[in-house]
């Protein structure tokens, strides 16, 4: 994909795009990617998620993907965000958006990788997940 067909679909999903020399830079959402070229081939893309300080590889045929990413869900969690999924408490671990199928909208879903505190992890949609305090995940002890 050649950089003005990615920052078309790019503005045309809600993030602002910058240009830092020969990289688009696009933000939402705290998500931000960045993609360099080599005049209109990508080269490297690297992605940097909410709550996240580090930049990660991102594989460039998933760079569409997360321009699509379904922008209210992209902004519900961070990385290190405590949720309640069912009846179970955990931490944000990592979230990524889902490639998109036939039976997915336009926007496409993001999905959350929960770590419960037995080492156990689960990846449900962002939508199946409440946020929660931290008060929340501590035990409750009675005392008499």
């Amino acid at each position: 994909m050649n950089p003005h067909t990615l920052k078309a679909r790019a503005y045309i999903a809600h993030w602002q795009v910058t240009q830092d020399g020969q990289a688009l830079v696009m933000t939402r959402a705290d998500w931000m990617i960045r993609v360099e070229f080599n005049g209109s081939a990508p080269t490297r893309a690297l992605i940097r998620k909410p709550g996240s300080p580090e930049w990660r590889h991102l594989d460039r045929r998933a760079i569409t993907t997360h321009v699509r990413g379904h922008g209210e869900q992209m902004s519900m969690f961070r990385i290190g965000d405590p949720v309640k999924v069912g009846p179970r408490y955990g931490t944000v671990a990592d979230m990524y958006v889902e490639t998109p199928t036939a039976q997915t909208s336009r926007a496409c879903p993001v999905k959350l990788v929960v770590a419960y505190a037995d080492g156990e992890t689960f990846t449900p949609y962002a939508t199946s997940a409440q946020p929660c305090r931290d008060a929340e995940l501590q035990p409750v002890i009675l005392f008499d």
